[in-house]
């Protein structure tokens, strides 16, 4: 029985595509017997020598078409957000030391370097106080070296890569090479160490 459910509901959907006019919206269903009991259903009258019945039924409508579906709303734009970069992690710079001489003068070292010297007594004394053998003496000075800050040393490493850069300028070639890595090296520093 179910084949023969099944096999209704396909010869349906066949005989509502073919029998009748476009415009019509019935079918006629040939429900055929023969002498063995074989039922059979078509769109066209039944053969000689078998039972038939008829039935007018609804032509099938195709469902109707789905509506488009809406275009995709634009997203909205992200809102911009300023991202703010940190500032690059900066090294100290190596450090720089001031040092001062007896009589004021000034200059920067890389190096802890006070300059132990034996500086003749004449610069201290009137020659003619001491005596010949006395003029001939010395004492040991040193400068006075401090360190400077980070900030301080920035400045001098600063004035260095200028200066370094005026000598690789007028270098000559004996000590362009030299003169040259000077520049990087001081670039390098400031690079690194002073914003």
């Amino acid at each position: 029985m179910s084949l023969l459910r099944l096999t209704v509901a396909s010869l349906l959907l066949v005989l509502a595509g073919s029998a009748g006019g476009a415009g019509n919206d019935t079918v006629t269903v040939y429900r055929c017997v023969d002498a063995k009991g074989r039922v059979t259903l078509q769109d066209d009258p039944c053969p000689a020598g078998t039972q038939s019945s008829t039935r007018q039924m609804q032509r099938p409508k195709d469902a109707p078409a789905k509506p488009a579906p809406p275009p995709p709303a634009k997203p909205e734009p992200e809102p911009v957000v300023e991202r703010r970069r940190a500032p690059p992690l900066l090294l100290s710079p190596p450090p720089m030391y001031r040092c001062t001489s007896y009589d004021g003068i000034e200059r920067y070292s890389e190096s802890y370097d006070p300059n132990p010297r034996c500086e003749p007594m004449v610069l201290y004394y009137d020659s003619r106080q001491l005596g010949p053998e006395l003029s001939r003496a010395c004492q040991w000075v040193e400068d006075s070296c401090v360190r400077l800050s980070d900030e301080q040393a920035c400045e001098v490493w600063r004035k260095k890569r200028k200066e370094a850069q005026s000598a690789s300028l007028h270098a000559f070639s004996d000590t362009a090479t030299y003169r040259k890595s000077e520049v990087q090296r001081i670039g390098q520093i400031v690079d690194e160490s002073c914003p």
